[in-house]
């Protein structure tokens, strides 16, 4: 009988492309990208395998690397809206966020500076987030296409 890493091998030297399970939830992560959904199917798919009796210690590492990835994202994401979203709200009820603003500006003036500081600080966490969520998932692809474990799977970075 022919065991799953022989099996794998064995398909890889046909096709040149051998799919390890790792690289399936990273590919899901990254398409996740173009559809804004895939990225739910990878995360069961990877709490689903990293219990499988038959992950290997090296899979197990990039499940744990990819969990994390979503996680950390999706409650940095989250406390991020809900400061920008207190903020606006502050905003139009006429709380005053720092002195000497000036919060009944007209509608040609200039927004306030902290309304700026909200949104160009939203946009700007959410390129970092987006280059952040790209790495990871990019890293976790090359590492286990080779079948190299995840240095450090529960760091918050890199």
């Amino acid at each position: 009988m022919v065991g799953q890493d022989d099996a794998a091998a064995q398909s890889a030297e046909e096709t040149g492309v051998t799919l390890y399970r790792p690289i399936i939830v990273a590919i899901l992560y990254l398409a996740n990208l173009l559809t804004g959904f895939t990225v739910l199917i990878g995360l069961i798919l990877a709490y689903v395998w990293r219990n499988d009796g038959a992950t290997t210690d090296w899979e197990e590492t990039h499940f744990t690397y990819l969990i994390r990835t979503f996680w950390i994202g999706f409650w940095v994401l989250i406390l991020a809206g809900v400061a920008v979203v207190s903020g606006a709200i502050a905003l139009s009820i006429g709380v005053p966020l720092a002195d000497g603003l000036d919060l009944d500006a007209g509608p040609g003036d200039a927004p306030p500076g902290i309304v700026l500081a909200m949104v160009l600080g939203s946009i700007v966490l959410g390129f970092l987030m987006f280059i952040w969520y790209c790495v990871r998932s990019i890293l976790s692809l090359a590492n286990a296409a080779n079948r190299r474990p995840m240095p450090n799977p529960r760091t918050w970075l890199f």
